[in-house]
């Protein structure tokens, strides 16, 4: 699940549900991380002292029961650049459980929130790198060199070949598919954008992606 909210808005608070859909009582501490996206892999940083507040910081649901997670942003002072958190939700064991349930085999859940936060006066800066063809995608690096965050689905996809347009993804268009790549500030990121089928009996040399909002 991914949350995104802006911190310098009215309404600088944002919330999820956790339900509990199985047939017995969990319990959950929350850990908060800081998630770095410029080293290619996104690394996660653990934060004792989260500029990213949570609330409850624990859960305890029974069977049915669901809870409101809420986030704000505490930091009198804005990040120079969006950033993004995981909420980790660990399961923890419950020590009031009776003797039968507590011989049961029981799978403790790990259960992952991202949160976004988006700062709409911070815009990216998207350079794309050189194409390639692969099983019928144009693949391609993007390379956010700005202080904001963005998705693909953002951005109408032009196609050109030999600096001609040839064809055009209308934004939202992959989305509706289910794929959409999140672009954030220092990061780089591999997108694949399927051959449209006006291109697919000529050559498929010199094609190149741009990215328009």
């Amino acid at each position: 699940m991914v949350v995104t909210f802006s911190p310098d808005s009215r309404s600088s608070n944002a919330s999820s549900l956790v339900h509990n859909q199985l047939p017995r009582d969990i319990a959950f501490d929350i850990q908060i991380y800081e998630i770095n996206f410029s080293q290619g892999t996104p690394k996660l940083i653990s934060l004792d002292d989260s500029p990213l507040w949570v609330f409850p910081p624990s859960l305890f649901l029974q069977p049915g029961q669901s809870q409101q997670l809420q986030f704000r942003w505490l930091d009198k002072k804005l990040p120079s650049t969006d950033k993004s958190y995981q909420v980790s939700l660990i399961e923890q064991p419950i020590a009031n459980q009776s003797i039968n349930k507590q011989s049961q085999l029981t799978m403790m859940l790990n259960v992952n929130l991202i949160v976004h936060l988006d700062q709409p006066r911070l815009v990216p800066k998207l350079i794309i790198k050189e194409p390639h063809v692969e099983d019928g995608f144009i693949v391609t690096e993007v390379l956010n060199e700005g202080k904001g965050a963005g998705r693909l689905s953002d951005y109408e996809i032009k196609i050109t070949k030999n600096k001609t347009l040839s064809d055009r993804i209308l934004k939202d268009q992959l989305k509706a598919n289910g794929y959409d790549v999140f672009f954030a500030p220092n990061s780089t990121s591999v997108i694949k954008v399927p051959i449209p089928q006006s291109l697919q009996r000529g050559s498929l040399n010199h094609l190149r992606l741009v990215l328009a909002r």
